[in-house]
């Protein structure tokens, strides 16, 4: 009677009846896979080349012995486990097998094939199996996917908002940061373009440095803005080209700098403002003043100078205080700023002296400026139950084509108050 070992055997050589048997083997023994078969009982019928290393003895020792042999089955009892279900349910698996090899005292890890094996009345003998060592490949996977989680763990809990786009405005990733802005799930971002999230206007104001960074292949570093809730945020973001899958792409890093900004912005308007007033102080003053020096020499435009000075302002001080003689001074630029226009530019040059510098505005205008300020000053009551009356002196020119600088604006502007002064003050000298 033939052997199970034997049937098998025969089977494969029925199946190449062209080739001789030793050619089968000589292929099975090079495909660069662990190749064996067992009978019902678990017994080897069959071991390849490969499988003889790994078991460390000869096809011979192999043949006719189970697993417990070669591997320790307490660690290994995927290998039974998998054998029962090829035998019961007679189809093919396809299965990982975490094993410990006693020959080499390893563990080791298999993506195994396990075949039903069937003789030709259809009545299954056995099985065939094909293994390939996934050990490392298992291992450097589970580490790349810890490295991804680590990846992840961090990108979305840096303070930034990271993402990737490809060439056709899709979302590749976003981290955590980005789906709460947009207010959306992860998954619901990744392979929408940004039009399709974003208002159209947003989605291309940020294209404009995307595509910048994808066509020139160069990182782009900008200021972006997003209105979230009715709020402008302000944004600094880096934009890297790459290159993935051979499409170019760009990674993104946006940092949330709004409130720098406006902090950027306070520290602007303090230095630009007098502290007292809120008005613009002398400093900014002269700054605006020498870019008008600069457009009329230019064009030729029209400006007008005028400067004032509180007459007796010392006396307010003595007799009130200086709390009151602040408050003054504050009604008085409110008073003030109801006479000019946006375009004036209206400063706090020093203690109780002003400048105002009007654009188009010629020497006669100017005048009539001059008069009503004061004429409004002179009727009206500052600093509430004390009704207060002041007056002002004011001084007024307007720019020369002589003039070689702003210097010789101010110092003619600055005589003209002198002399209104000396005038009597409450009036208006002009000199031009």
């Amino acid at each position: 009677m033939k052997s199970i070992r034997d049937n098998f055997l025969e089977n494969i050589q029925n199946t190449v009846t062209s080739e001789p048997m030793s050619l089968m083997s000589n292929i099975c023994d090079n495909l660069g896979a662990y190749i064996f078969a067992k009978d019902m009982q678990g017994k080897y019928i069959y071991a390849n080349d490969k499988v003889e290393a790994l078991f460390g003895c000869s096809k011979d020792d192999i043949v006719g012995k189970d697993d417990s042999t070669f591997f320790d089955l307490s660690i290994s009892q995927q290998i039974v486990e998998n054998d029962r279900k090829v035998f019961s349910g007679k189809q093919q698996i396809v299965s990982e097998e975490t094993n410990f090899v006693r020959h080499t005292s390893e563990q080791r890890v298999y993506r195994i094939i396990k075949t039903p094996l069937f003789d030709r009345d259809k009545n299954i003998i056995g099985l065939v199996g094909i293994a390939h060592d996934i050990t490392e490949e298992k291992r450097l996977r589970e580490q790349v996917e810890e490295q991804k989680q680590l990846l992840s763990v961090i990108l979305d809990n840096v303070e930034a908002y990271v993402y990737m786009k490809d060439e056709d405005r899709r979302f590749l990733y976003v981290n955590s940061k980005v789906a709460n802005l947009f207010g959306l799930d992860s998954d619901q971002i990744i392979g929408q373009k940004e039009q399709d999230i974003l208002p159209i206007d947003t989605a291309e104001h940020f294209y404009a440095s995307d595509s910048k960074a994808i066509t020139e292949q160069q990182v782009q570093r900008v200021e972006e803005v997003m209105v979230d809730n009715g709020e402008i945020q302000h944004y600094l973001s880096v934009k890297v080209p790459v290159t993935m899958a051979g499409k170019r792409s760009l990674i993104g890093f946006s940092t949330d700098v709004t409130e720098i900004f406006k902090l950027k912005e306070e520290f602007k308007r303090l230095a630009n403002t007098d502290d007292l007033t809120g008005i613009y102080n002398r400093r900014y003053f002269l700054k605006e003043a020498e870019k008008a020096f600069s457009i009329f020499k230019r064009q030729n435009t029209s400006f007008s100078l005028l400067t004032f000075d509180v007459d007796f302002f010392k006396n307010i001080n003595d007799q009130f205080g200086h709390p009151i003689g602040d408050e003054v001074l504050q009604n008085l630029t409110s008073i003030a700023q109801r006479l000019l226009r946006k375009e004036d530019t209206f400063a706090r040059i020093g203690g109780e002296e002003f400048a105002i510098l009007l654009p188009y505005t010629d020497i006669n205008a100017g005048d009539y400026v001059a008069e009503r300020l004061r004429n409004t000053i002179a009727s009206s009551s500052l600093c509430g139950a004390k009704k207060i009356q002041l007056t002002v002196s004011i001084g007024l020119t307007g720019f020369n084509r002589e003039d070689s600088s702003f210097d010789d604006v101010f110092s003619r502007v600055d005589r003209a108050l002198y002399q209104a002064k000396e005038c009597g003050r409450n009036c208006v000298i002009s000199l031009n």
